[in-house]
């Protein structure tokens, strides 16, 4: 068993470029750069490259054998994509920048062999499966709602994104849009609109400019009965 805090520690993007840098290598290997909002990247299997997002916000899209795709919000501090085997890795995948963007490009084998060296113990991919697991079992969660429960369930779940005004009041990320939310509740924009305008109704979200305003958390966990829900919430 581990401690959260010992991993969630040793695996802030800080100390892992610090890690990094121990190699003369680093500059050769690591290059900073800038990913400006609305671009995007689309890769095969093949991963000659990771990434590691310095500030910002991605929307991480991959599609499996099936065709079936699925999207993650990835924010600052957080790797995108870490494959533990070969057969881990997506047939189809796509970053998309949400915001401005600076990130880490990594050369994946030299990435791989500096974990190797200074990472024995693998707190960094225990961080990521552990994150990516969570992220699973809320798409898990998600499936079996509705159509209106996913949407509320979508804006709780981008809370640990945002910022809190106050214990009840939370700015939800300022990428967020009508399109992004309906396809994060795998539902349609127009659905989506009707169900934010009782919302809006209620006095529970404020979405008329940005960043838009979850004003009262509690009666949103409410009205999805949140309380009777596995984790995350």
């Amino acid at each position: 068993m581990y401690l959260k805090e010992t991993i969630d520690n040793f695996a802030t993007s800080s100390n892992i470029v610090k890690l990094l840098k121990k190699d003369a290598q680093f500059n050769h290997h690591c290059i900073e750069e800038r990913f400006p909002m609305g671009q995007e990247l689309l890769f095969d299997k093949r991963r000659e490259y990771i990434y590691l997002i310095a500030s910002g916000y991605v929307k991480y899209t991959y599609e499996g054998e099936t065709g079936k795709k699925f999207s993650f919000f990835v924010q600052s501090g957080d790797l995108p994509f870490l494959p533990l085997f070969n057969e881990d890795i997506p047939t189809k995948s796509r970053l998309e920048a949400l915001t401005d963007v600076r990130w880490w490009r990594i050369d994946f084998s030299f990435f791989k062999q500096m974990l190797l060296l200074e990472d024995p113990r693998n707190y960094i991919l225990l961080h990521y499966v552990a994150r990516t697991r969570r992220e699973l079992y809320a798409l898990a969660v998600k499936d079996r709602l509705n159509s209106k429960e996913r949407i509320y369930f979508s804006l709780l779940s981008l809370i640990d994104l945002g910022f809190h005004k106050d214990v009840n009041v939370v700015e939800l990320p300022v990428f967020l849009t009508y399109e992004q939310l309906a396809e994060l509740s795998n539902t349609s924009k127009g659905y989506t609109s009707k169900v934010l305008l009782g919302l809006r109704e209620e006095k529970i979200l404020i979405s008329n400019k940005k960043p838009w305003i979850i004003s009262d958390v509690k009666k949103l966990k409410e009205l999805l009965d949140a309380d009777s829900l596995p984790e995350p919430f």
